[in-house]
């Protein structure tokens, strides 16, 4: 899939989660313990944003990605790690009907790097706090600002999720500390949407790793092939993408506080507007 198809699936999916799971999300769940999710606005849209974002973070196996290029040397330095350890990781649990090479939708295109990444998160957040929270939110909104770029450019991304990581400290209930509860989970959710996502184009993805299926451990996972879509092809671009993109407002309408109401208020200044200026 398109980088601007998986940031906008991993943004619905996002949504969705909070919208129905609400104050019932489990945030505490590394530790073991189950605590309220935010659900005010400003948390919500946050957990949508590291969902979109993270929903880029596995393409790092691939040298000319997004998410490999976006941070310049540091997301370089970081696919030339990836690779080589999703290399050898192919190489070392490969079965015998195991074909190619494992750098590319190899480790970082499995449920259990999904989970192993927001398990690493939620530690590495417990011991060293606020670096890493800000850290990992400033890497997933600046991703999912670059991907939605695609439709709508604006000023440079990183600009952009610096501030907004600034607004989430400052506004947001519990500030950046406040998202240390759900934050691994936003993130495994991405990776698994982007996994998914990969899983119903033609190449398929190896999501069950290293579970066996039919003599393979990278067993590509993936829907019937008569239905499944070409990376960048008409159906994605046209039918695909545009239809994440009308999920994403509709789910924002419906399960962001506030929203609804507000789209309603603008709707009715707009026709104000445009009866002032009519005829007479």
């Amino acid at each position: 899939m398109l980088g601007v198809s998986h940031a906008l699936s991993g943004a619905a999916v996002g949504l969705a989660v909070m919208g129905v799971a609400g104050a019932g999300v489990v945030s505490g769940w590394a530790a073991g313990h189950v605590a309220a999710a935010p659900v005010d606005a400003g948390g919500i849209l946050t957990f949508a944003a590291v969902c979109a974002g993270a929903a880029l973070l596995p393409d790092l196996d691939h040298p000319s990605s997004m998410a490999t290029t976006r941070f310049s040397w540091a997301s370089v330095a970081a696919s030339r790690v990836v690779r080589p350890l999703s290399a050898l990781a192919y190489r070392l649990t490969r079965a015998r009907r195991d074909t190619g090479r494992g750098t590319h939708r190899g480790l970082t295109h499995t449920a259990l790097f999904a989970v192993g990444t927001g398990l690493a998160i939620n530690a590495a957040s417990a011991r060293w706090g606020a670096p890493v929270l800000l850290g990992t939110l400033f890497v997933c909104i600046a991703l999912a600002i670059k991907g939605l770029d695609a439709l709508v450019p604006g000023p440079p991304s990183l600009v952009i999720a610096a501030g907004l990581t600034y607004a989430v400290d400052r506004w947001v209930p519990g500030g950046v500390d406040g998202t240390a509860g759900w934050l691994g989970a936003a993130v495994t959710l991405g990776v698994l949407v982007h996994a998914v996502g990969d899983a119903v184009t033609e190449s398929g993805a190896p999501l069950l790793w290293p579970i066996p299926i039919r003599g393979r451990r990278w067993y590509p996972v993936g829907g019937p092939r008569p239905v499944r879509l070409r990376t960048g092809g008409r159906v994605e671009t046209v039918l695909v993408a545009p239809g994440l993109a009308v999920a994403v407002v509709l789910l924002v309408l419906l399960v962001v506080p506030g929203a609804g109401a507000l789209a309603l208020e603008l709707r009715d200044r707009v026709g104000d507007l445009l009866a002032a200026r009519g005829p007479g």
